[in-house]
């Protein structure tokens, strides 16, 4: 990982270690536990599990999250024990996607023995295609004739398409590889899209000087509707 990253991954853990009585579980996620993390572009994704969630924790955490704010990624994820095992059924992507790649920085594995029911998984997934569609559609009406407004579209999308590409191959019971060019070419053949597109535009995800053409938009687009349509009749387990 980038080491400006790990001093405010760092930082932030610390102060936790002082805020919080007794113990706590602290998990890295997404892009920089896949090591995929690209400086500059890539958030730090954190989940912090405790006792309790309280007022007077949450102003003492708040004291170290000035770094961690200023560097651009997400605030952490802040659940009780409580909450987060009744938020399976809540964030079935997320918590299957957190599964293919973590790593615990601080106490128990939260994560182990946890399982996704795949249905649910199913559901969210076709409703997050499905709400992808419509903002690259909408993207495509406003900016068609600006290349430069695509391509912030295009990037702004790709990090959300990889979480649902992963889901994907979750429900089809294949391995979720980590590296973004080969998750796409392994969708692909399963959804049936040209994976050309989306492997270009994930490339260029981090360089804020490309500019997208307009048949590559279009391209990226049609992929997504074929992936949407796959999910949508896939059975869990892999049978369309």
């Amino acid at each position: 990982m980038d080491p400006s990253a790990e001093r405010v991954l760092e930082g932030l853990l610390s102060v936790t270690d002082s805020a919080v009585v007794g113990s706590y579980s602290a998990v890295l996620y997404g892009s920089a536990a896949r090591g995929q993390y690209v400086p500059k572009h890539s958030d730090l994704n954190l989940l912090l599990v405790l006792e309790r969630v309280t007022p007077d924790l949450l102003r003492s955490l708040g004291k170290g999250l000035g770094a961690w704010r200023r560097a651009g990624h997400p605030p952490p994820v802040l659940m009780s024990r409580v909450e987060w095992s009744r938020a399976v059924d809540a964030f079935p992507l997320e918590v299957a996607d957190m599964k293919t790649a973590y790593r615990v920085l601080r106490g128990n594995d939260p994560l182990a023995g946890v399982q996704v029911p795949p249905a649910d998984l199913r559901r969210a997934i076709e409703r997050e295609f499905r709400g992808k569609v419509l903002q690259l559609r909408r993207g495509y009406a406003l900016a068609h004739d600006d290349p430069e407004a695509l391509a912030t579209v295009a990037r702004g999308s790709v990090a959300g398409v990889l979480l649902l590409l992963r889901g994907l191959l979750l429900l089809a019971g294949q391995e979720v590889p980590n590296d973004p060019l080969v998750l796409i070419n392994r969708a692909a053949p399963l959804a049936r899209f040209s994976p050309d597109a989306m492997a270009e535009i994930a490339e260029r995800r981090g360089d804020h000087k490309w500019r997208c053409p307009a048949p590559l938009f279009l391209e990226y687009l049609a992929a997504l509707e074929a992936a949407e349509r796959y999910v949508d009749q896939l059975e869990p387990g892999g049978k369309s």
